[in-house]
């Protein structure tokens, strides 16, 4: 397992935080057409992060190894409607995580979705939600390993 320690995000971990999301822009595009890359990407995803937080009751927390920051996690409470079981509508959705390439497989990712289930049972839900680009299996197997399971599928249509 991992030896970083997980904390709350500072504002001196701002810069490392934008590389970390600029890290994943430029994965996710390399998963999908849709999606926007470089230094703006990653400072609007940033920006909705820190409102999304303040808005509902969320956090960001950052993975520090060796003086560095070396992973990144959002999560909000979120609610969903009543076709979901009433215990299990009160969720904590994962905005965003990312762990730097170069600590990729070390646990860090792991010790982040940890944080998040403590952070869910903390706040009374007894599920975690996010997403996850299709084609994006080491996210997919990091998140099986985590006891996540497939919950929906979104589905979208790109209209000319």
């Amino acid at each position: 397992m991992s030896a970083a320690t997980i904390r709350p995000m500072q504002e001196g971990d701002r810069e490392a935080v934008l590389g970390l999301l600029m890290e994943l822009a430029a994965h996710e595009a390399g998963l999908s057409a849709t999606r926007a890359t470089g230094l703006d990407t990653a400072a609007a995803l940033l920006a909705a992060d820190s409102q999304e937080t303040a808005d509902h009751g969320g956090a960001q927390l950052v993975a520090e190894a060796g003086g560095c920051c070396v992973g990144y996690l959002a999560l909000r409470l979120g609610e969903t409607g009543p076709y979901v079981l009433e215990p299990l509508r009160q969720h904590v959705l994962i905005e965003n995580i990312v762990v730097a390439a170069s600590h990729r497989g070390t646990g860090i990712g792991q010790a982040l979705l940890a944080a998040a289930e403590s952070f869910a049972r903390q706040a009374g839900c007894r599920a975690l939600h996010l997403g996850v680009l299709p084609g994006n299996g080491a996210a997919l197997l990091a998140y099986e390993r985590a006891g996540f399971s497939v919950f929906s599928i979104a589905m979208a249509r790109l209209l000319d």
